[in-house]
């Protein structure tokens, strides 16, 4: 004879599966907080999964970072696709995408104010992901070099800004002062990054 107890949890058990809550289902969304990686600070990332297939998945991404600092803030908003392969839990990770970032780096002219990077860079990667593909924690460590694609610096803007309080005379153009004494050098100058890792610890929906 059933028990009273045994009829409870059959029907949690039926309630769960109606309601899509089986630990078996496969998940398409996720959300993952990335260190480092594809937006060259934090980010946190929604992915959702446009491909399905028994040896490998493809997820679209898209994320945003925001930091103040000092006066300037660091803002990354990274895009992409992903391919997971295999259908366990253990998989290789490829990716490819664009993110733009303000704040990569910082230039400082006579230790005044900062002048953050600003840029789009091409952001491929490679990397280890633990993921069951169901409701469940998401682990990655992960390879992605910053590659500048456009540098959105405005010369002009911080050339005039460094030389607002000097007197010039002659035909000396603010250019030419800043030239003199201090060059491209000191410019913010979006450079590429081939040295960049990024960890990320996310849950799937």
């Amino acid at each position: 004879m059933i028990s009273k107890y045994q009829i409870v949890l059959i029907l949690l058990l039926l309630l769960t599966d109606l309601c899509g809550f089986s630990q078996d289902d496969h998940s398409k969304v996720g959300l993952t907080l990335d260190l480092g990686g594809n937006s060259g600070g934090y980010s946190l990332n929604g992915e959702y999964e446009i491909l399905n297939h028994d040896h490998y998945k493809v997820n679209a991404r898209l994320g945003f970072g925001y930091f103040p600092i000092k006066g300037t803030n660091f803002l990354g908003i990274p895009i992409g696709i992903n391919l997971l392969t295999g259908n366990k839990k253990h998989h290789i990770e490829f990716g490819v995408g664009a993110s733009y970032i303000k704040g990569l780096s910082f230039s400082t002219i006579d230790n005044a104010k900062s002048y953050p990077s600003n840029a789009l860079y091409f952001v491929p990667s490679i990397g280890y992901r633990y993921d069951k593909l169901t409701k469940g924690l998401i682990l990655k460590a992960y390879y992605s070099p910053l590659i500048v694609i456009r540098d959105f610096i405005d010369r002009n803007k911080i050339i005039n800004d460094v030389t607002k309080d000097v007197v010039l005379s002659g035909t000396t153009t603010r250019e030419d002062y800043f030239n003199s004494f201090y060059g491209d050098n000191f410019l913010p100058i979006a450079k590429s990054q081939y040295g960049y890792f990024g960890i990320s610890v996310g849950y799937r929906f």
